[in-house]
């Protein structure tokens, strides 16, 4: 490896790093101030760099939350897939370990309250509400693939187009994950349950 080579990797590297930063504290700003709230300085200053710095990796706030989103998104589904694959052919051992994951994402509050916010930007910002809803689309494909590998483990037909199924556990899992930061614990089990229903496995 040259000189200049090893040169560019680190300001490739440097340049991760900063992106990373960004996001982290993209997430802790909107959490605590809101969409509106949180201002580009204010991202820019919780990560320890200038506006420059800023917009020298991301077009808009807007750009760097569709990426925080993006990001939250490939990882959960991850960890998801991981979960099933660990399982094997065992329905229950997955099930059991996607609650112990709803559990989980239910203890902590700063994703569910970062998620209200974009959804509600996408709402009433139509660019935004575009370009957040072509990344819902993109997990519901990958969650309708993960309900496929459910009901074939269980030999229960879905009850509805796979697409559909996934898109509604979407919306549960959102609204009861943002119930369980309003008060801890509430809405927890509710889209284990309704899963678990769907796949006739009753606790």
């Amino acid at each position: 490896m040259t000189e200049e080579t090893r040169r560019r990797l680190t300001r490739e590297e440097t340049r991760e790093q900063t992106r990373q930063r960004l996001i982290e504290s993209a997430r802790r700003q909107v959490a605590a101030r809101g969409f509106n709230g949180a201002s580009v300085r204010d991202i820019a200053e919780g990560a320890g760099y200038s506006q420059g710095a800023f917009y020298s990796n991301f077009d808009s706030k807007e750009a760097l939350l569709l990426e925080v989103l993006k990001l939250y998104k490939l990882e959960e589904a991850g960890r998801i897939n991981s979960i099933i694959e660990a399982a094997g052919d065992d329905l229950t051992a997955a099930l059991d370990g996607l609650d112990a994951r709803a559990e989980r994402l239910a203890a902590g509050t700063e994703h569910a309250v970062v998620s209200a916010e974009l959804q509600l930007h996408a709402v009433r910002n139509s660019e935004f509400g575009r370009a957040y809803w072509l990344l819902m689309e993109e997990q519901r494909a990958l969650y309708a693939e993960f309900a496929r590998r459910l009901f074939a483990l269980s030999n229960v037909p879905p009850p509805a187009a796979l697409e559909d199924l996934a898109g509604g556990l979407m919306s549960l899992g959102r609204g009861a994950i943002l119930d369980s930061a309003i008060h801890k614990g509430a809405g927890v089990n509710l889209m284990s349950n309704i899963l678990r229903a769907l796949l006739h496995q009753p606790r």
